[in-house]
């Protein structure tokens, strides 16, 4: 298909404009996922560090971890207080849950991988991300400052995605009105910026369609001067190629092969 300057120019500028809009975007949508995973990770973070330091203060006291007071009502209430948190455990160093929203899930083990997390983990809080839920989790301390246990938090994964598609469609919506409005702008640049050059193209195509005796209409001398050359050129290659073919056609001129018999 073939397409003119200005509509060449226009297509390779909305090309440009579209990558560098479309590498934009997946560098804010990138961005707003990982302010958002940060953002709730402390904010639930804050929820497990005021019950640890409940607990921290009942174990300053000599409390036995397994025997403390309250404790499930404490993590049930912040489970109610809090939307989009699924459940709270406490935990102990060998993943026996102590303590839990759900009442059912004391006794259980937690999943190796909480506890490979917080026994791993350089700071006080740790975090996972799971199929169905993103896991933050916060060291609990006795009186001396050993590490007794942790408190892990489940918050939905659901409400974090749909979050994130949400402004992925915003920043989608953005990208694209911004890209319409520049290939808009690009393709009227495009024709007043080629427009110059498109009338010396005319004009130079004019000027070669007629002899050089014959120019009229030209708007400019520098096109004359090529209309005038380029028929020369084509004047020398036509009595060029006259000649061969005359040489051709004699005999009396052809060339006797070297070492051939006369």
């Amino acid at each position: 298909m073939h397409l003119n300057l200005p509509t060449r120019v226009a297509v390779n500028i909305f090309l440009i404009l579209t990558l560098a809009i479309s590498l934009t975007g997946l560098m804010n949508h990138y961005k707003y996922r990982k302010f958002l995973s940060d953002l709730l990770r402390d904010r639930h973070a804050l929820v497990l560090q005021d019950i640890a330091h409940g607990v921290e203060s009942s174990l300053s006291l000599g409390l036995a971890v397994d025997a403390l007071p309250g404790i499930n009502q404490a993590l049930q209430s912040a489970t109610t207080r809090h939307s989009g948190v699924l459940s709270i455990e406490m935990f102990d160093e060998r993943g026996t849950v102590l303590y839990s929203s759900d009442e059912s899930l004391r006794g259980d083990l937690v999943a190796k991988e909480w506890a490979a997390a917080w026994n791993a983990a350089p700071e006080p809080v740790w975090a996972r991300v799971e199929h169905d839920a993103h896991v933050v989790g916060v060291r609990v301390h006795d009186s001396i400052g050993r590490a007794v246990g942790s408190l892990a938090l489940r918050y939905s994964r659901t409400d974090f995605d749909s979050a994130v598609r949400t402004m992925a469609l915003r920043i989608t919506g953005i990208c694209a009105a911004v890209l319409l409005g520049f290939a808009a702008a690009g393709t009227v640049l495009a024709v007043l910026f080629t427009r110059k050059l498109r009338r010396r193209l005319q004009s130079m195509k004019a000027a070669l369609e007629q002899e050089p005796e014959e120019l009229t209409g030209v708007p400019d001398q520098s096109s004359a001067d090529f209309a005038r050359t380029a028929a020369a050129a084509r004047r020398a290659v036509a009595a060029a190629t006259e000649e061969i073919r005359r040489i051709e056609a004699d005999p009396h001129t052809a060339q006797v092969a070297p070492g051939s018999d006369r």
